[in-house]
This record gives structure tokens, C-alpha cells and sequence, in this order.
């Protein structure tokens, strides 16, 4: 594995000037057919916070650099990569049962960190570990990843896809492996009402350990849905085979869009008919929390983290409103308050 890894970096010095700069944005979308040769290296630069890539019919291997735009104070920075390897379940849906979708696929690349002279191993399909979430330090102001494609299977189609974050590394006394655990001051609540990507007051039904993405996945039944903004990646005809009534998309507060074979952006809208039915989202808490699942109405406000709504705020609705009327009433919040 350590020869191999060791080619591929003398590799790069010989292939990165023929290839050129082949990215310099959040997402990368790219071929392997396109490869002029099945050891060739295509150079991938990145400088968003988060994005995704997406590498069709791989061969041979990317070289892809995390710059990230990040405040002049900040030198280091972790990033955080989730290998897809089957498509992620809808944001809001109806039916429990919808909850997943298809089966796991094999990732069809293996990735590896960049170090002075070496390359090391930070994920393979038969590693034995089911996380799909595997993070990393930056050297200085800069990380580099190597995803190398495993060997092909004929003419199947095959596609290498994860999305990354790069978050700054803060040096403070507490533990960073628990510090999103901490309840949020009123301030951060606000903040994070304004600018979140889900806000729906809600009850917490249940809470399960979600291995492969290291955190615990609480389902929550939304009782008042006040906000939620839709993937880029949702927007297009779904046609394979989800029903009239398995659950909503959506683009814009607080409309949602009934999305079926016929019609893809139809908008409607209609009251849950029972309890089974009514709109439910995931929502996970890092796994080092230890959150469960809790009577009463809580306000819950998560952005999306890796394709997946992350927890940020979840304070319980009396302290909300509470702070809710305190603020409209003064006149100091950042935008309008509600519950």
C-alpha cells in the first residue's frame, strides 16, 4: 500500500503540469474518460468551506487542495469528508418507513491524506470501518487529499462521490469533541433562528446511534414547519418510483412542493391526516452528546452539515417565546422573531 501511495505522489510531480488546473470553486464535477491515461492525475483546487465532488467513471487518481476561505487569524483548519455510497433519504417526509433509501453501494476509490513524502490511508471500501465520515488536519494553509479509483469493472457505470466541510481549528480549554454540546446563549438562539436551514417547532420522538456518521439521529415530528430551504440536488424530476404522497420538497420558506412522476414542482398544501402521517425530518446531535429523545415541544433550528441537518439550537418553546417577546419588543433582533 506505502509503494503504492509513494508512486503516486512522484506521480503528481510529472502529471500536474500537463493537467492543468482543472477546478478552483466549492463543487467539482468530472469524468475519468477523459483522462488521456489510466495512471494520470488530475489536480482538483477547492476554496469554498464546503461543497461537493463528484468523479464519474474514475481512473486513475485527483489530487484535489483545500484552501478554504477562512478569517487571516485562522492558519489551520480540519476537514471533514462523507463518502456517498447511496443517495440520501429526503430532508422532510411523511412515512416513517421512507426514513432510508437504496441499499449501500461500494465506493469505488480509495482516499488518502497528503503528508511530506507519504500518503496516508484515511479510507478504503474494505477498511473495516463502516464510518462514512473520515476528517483530517491541514498542514498550514492548505490540505491535500488523494482519491485514487479502484480498478474497473468493465463498462459499469461507476461514480465517486463525497461532500466535504473544512471547519477552523478554535484552541480553547474545553474538549472540541463536546463543544457543540453546550446549550446555546440567547444570542446564538437568534442567530441561529435567522439563518438556519430548518426552524420548525417540533417533538422529539425518537433517537437512534447512527454509526457510520458518528452521531446520534433524532426524528423529529414537526408540529409548525417555519423554515426550510432545499438542497441544490433536489430539484429535478423524480421520476423512479416515489409516490404521490411520500413526502414533500421544497424551496422557499415555508412553501412546500409535492413532488411526483407528472409533475416535479407542484405546489400544494395540505394538513397531515394523522399522527403516522404527519411531517417528520432527522436531525443529528454529534454522537459524543449523548442526546435522547424528550417530552415537550422544543424549537429546533439545524443547518446542513454534509447533506444531513445538523443540530444547532433546540430550546425548549416557553424559553423560546419568552425570548421571542422580549426581543420584538425592544426592537433588537436581527430579523423577525417568531414561534
Amino acid at each position: 500500500m506505502y509503494t503504492q501511495a509513494i508512486f503516486w505522489t512522484v506521480l503528481v510531480l510529472i502529471c500536474v503540469a500537463e493537467a492543468g488546473m482543472m477546478g478552483d470553486q466549492c463543487d467539482w464535477t468530472g469524468s475519468g474518460l477523459t483522462s488521456s491515461a489510466e495512471r494520470s492525475v488530475t489536480p482538483v483546487y477547492l476554496r469554498c468551506r464546503e461543497g461537493t465532488v463528484s468523479w464519474m467513471y474514475p481512473r486513475g487518481a485527483l489530487r484535489i487542495i483545500f484552501r478554504p476561505s477562512l478569517p487571516g487569524y485562522e492558519r489551520e483548519f480540519k476537514v471533514c469528508v462523507r463518502v456517498i455510497r447511496r443517495p440520501d433519504p429526503p430532508d422532510l417526509f411523511h412515512t416513517l418507513r421512507l426514513n432510508e433509501t437504496d441499499s449501500v453501494e461500494r465506493f469505488p476509490a480509495r482516499l488518502f491524506i497528503e503528508r511530506t513524502r507519504k500518503l496516508v490511508p484515511l479510507y478504503a471500501p474494505d477498511d473495516g470501518d463502516r464510518r462514512e465520515l473520515r476528517c483530517f488536519r491541514s498542514k498550514r494553509i492548505e490540505a491535500v487529499l488523494y482519491v485514487e479509483a479502484e480498478p474497473e469493472d468493465g463498462l459499469k457505470k461507476r461514480v465517486a462521490t463525497f461532500r466535504y466541510e473544512a471547519q477552523p481549528i478554535v484552541h480553547r480549554h474545553y474538549d472540541p469533541a463536546t463543544a457543540d454540546c453546550r446549550p446555546c446563549s440567547e444570542s446564538e438562539m437568534e442567530l441561529a433562528f435567522c439563518t438556519s436551514d430548518l426552524v420548525s417547532r417540533g417533538v422529539i420522538i425518537s433517537s437512534e446511534p447512527r454509526e457510520d456518521l458518528d452521531t446520534t439521529q433524532l426524528t423529529v415530528r414537526l408540529t409548525k414547519l417555519i423554515r426550510a430551504t432545499g438542497r441544490n440536488d433536489e430539484h429535478k424530476d423524480d421520476s423512479e418510483g416515489v409516490g404521490d404522497d411520500d413526502y414533500y420538497r421544497y424551496d422557499v420558506d415555508n412553501v412546500l412542493e409535492r413532488s411526483t412522476h407528472r409533475k416535479s414542482a407542484r405546489r400544494r398544501s395540505r394538513k397531515p391526516r394523522n399522527h403516522e402521517h404527519g411531517l417528520h425530518a432527522h436531525v443529528h446531535v454529534a454522537a459524543a452528546c449523548g442526546a435522547a429523545a424528550g417530552a415537550g415541544e422544543f424549537l429546533v433550528m439545524a443547518r446542513r452539515r454534509l447533506g444531513r441537518y445538523s443540530l444547532v439550537c433546540a430550546p425548549r418553546l416557553h424559553h423560546w417565546e419568552q425570548l421571542v417577546s422580549s426581543r420584538n419588543a425592544d426592537g433588537t433582533a436581527h430579523c423577525l422573531l417568531q414561534h
